[in-house]
């Protein structure tokens, strides 16, 4: 049984602290937060302090990015220590003898309960025999890991924001321009879903569709003339984009 410790219980933490505890092969001995705050769902206790961490196999950072390093490096175990981050290097916990990377490329929300079997759980680890623990924790959460180094994963981060960031907040600019026709966005709704099983199936692209792919200047330009001019430069970008692509440029 691999007694765990996660810092940090943000969107992913807390997932991670609810799944470890329903684990067979997992258990979480604690979990400490910024704001030294319980959480009700959590049966582990609240650590106070990195001065009071409990003994443990393997130590979680679910912090954010530029707290990693600070907080490895005020940590004194002898556990492996990990952080889950796509976009810092494994040298950021170097500190510690034992060190890895345990990332999950998914969003994550306190609200949704993770599928975590459905991720690829993205590893790199400071020898064999750590690469060999974050293995078995990373197999009570999913069949699917894969071993990325630090430069791999900071690219898969890069295209993870294009995917997930980019893509929501388009969703949201297309909420915005519904609303003002008091159109709902549920009617969009079958055509996300259809735009990214195609771009899945087919391959993005191949799945481009539009006026830009097509070249129909006439109807981009109505649409720049609906736009306010704070938001006609992100839809002037990605027309550029698009016809650049598939080789045509205004």
């Amino acid at each position: 049984m691999i007694r765990i410790v996660v810092i940090g219980t943000g969107n992913l933490g807390t997932q991670l602290c609810s799944a470890f505890e329903k684990s067979k092969n997992c258990t979480l001995v604690g979990y400490l937060n910024h704001s030294n705050r319980s959480l009700d769902t959590l049966q582990a206790p609240l650590v106070k302090s990195l001065e009071t961490l409990p003994v443990c196999d393997l130590i979680l950072l679910c912090t954010p990015d530029d707290t990693i390093a600070t907080i490895s490096n005020e940590i004194k175990t002898n556990a492996i220590v990990a952080h889950t981050s796509g976009s810092v290097s494994l040298e950021a916990v170097s500190d510690h003898k034992n060190h890895g990377v345990f990332y999950l490329p998914q969003s994550f929300s306190k609200s949704r309960t993770a599928r975590f079997e459905e991720i690829t759980i993205c590893l790199e680890a400071s020898s064999s025999k750590v690469m060999e623990q974050l293995e078995f924790v990373g197999s009570s959460l999913s069949r699917k890991r894969k071993h990325l180094n630090s430069s791999q994963r900071k690219y898969l981060h890069l295209a993870a924001v294009y995917a997930n960031n980019f893509v929501n907040h388009c969703y949201l600019k297309t909420q915005r321009v519904l609303e003002k026709e008091d159109l709902e966005l549920e009617l969009l709704e079958p055509l996300m879903k259809e735009t990214l099983l195609k771009a899945i199936e087919m391959g993005p692209y191949s799945a481009q569709t539009g006026p830009a792919k097509r070249a129909d200047l006439t109807t981009l330009e109505t649409h720049k003339n609906m736009l306010d001019a704070t938001e006609l430069d992100m839809y002037q970008a990605i027309t550029q984009s698009i016809l650049k692509t598939y080789g045509t440029e205004l």
